[in-house]
């Protein structure tokens, strides 16, 4: 079984970015999201470094610049942000995260996937778990959007909102890649078994104090619990 983490990485500065990345890569990330909407304006000036990250690192990287009212912390208007995300692609990233809310998405995808980058169109919801079928929607404008990989996150208010997305992931990954569980402390049981339930991965922080989302836990955390459940497949990456 194969079961893929990715660490997200919420460098506050260009600087400090490849030694976390070097540490994520050394503790076993099987993909590396960047999270450039933690780098404030400092991120417009260092579009034409992107290239350098990417030769440096031998992990895949997701580009991500997470609009505020998906949980992110971009400052920079809805037209730069999306410029970053095209330049991540240019760069060479694997993968470049867009939201479904976004305006004109299939110009955006389209935009993106001309560089040759693979797209996860994501949708947070951090109220609460939407039923079934609500979540079965999203996911279909997702596919009708462009998605290689289809991220539905939620929150969870109770342990039942876990299961919903673990039944949930267990249905709809045969039929596409998909990322989802739900966020939270309720919700920590799907954020650890999505990937044994098909998820293509889950998110895991590189330490304490780095988390990107409420429930997230370490890398070594969830390796250990792994491990316990003799589901470690370190050996296979």
């Amino acid at each position: 079984m194969g079961i893929k983490i990715c660490v997200p990485i919420p460098a506050a500065d260009f600087n400090t970015l490849p030694n976390m990345i070097s540490e994520a890569e050394e503790e076993g990330a099987d993909l590396i999201e960047i999270r450039l909407d933690y780098m404030g304006r400092e991120i417009v000036n260092q579009l034409n470094s992107l290239r350098n990250i990417v030769s440096q690192c031998s992990t895949p990287l997701i580009a991500t610049n997470r609009h505020p009212s998906q949980g992110g912390r971009c400052a920079l208007s809805e037209g730069e942000r999306i410029k970053t995300l095209i330049k991540a692609a240019e760069a060479g990233f694997e993968y470049v995260d867009v939201e479904l809310c976004v305006a004109n998405i299939r110009r955006v995808v389209d935009g993106v996937r001309a560089h040759g980058a693979k797209i996860v169109i994501s949708h947070h919801d951090f109220s609460h778990t939407p039923q079934i079928s609500d979540l079965e929607r999203i996911v279909s404008e997702q596919i009708g959007a462009g998605a290689d990989i289809c991220k539905v996150v939620t929150m969870a208010n109770d342990v039942m909102d876990s299961i919903r997305a673990l039944v949930f992931t267990y249905e709809v990954s045969r039929k596409v890649d998909l990322v989802c569980f739900a966020m939270g402390e309720k919700g920590l049981l799907s954020r650890i078994l999505s990937p044994v339930f098909g998820a293509a991965f889950t998110y895991a922080s590189l330490s304490k104090g780095l988390e990107t989302a409420p429930g997230q836990i370490t890398i070594n955390e969830i390796r250990e619990i792994y491990r316990r459940m003799k589901l470690d497949n370190e050996g296979d990456r």
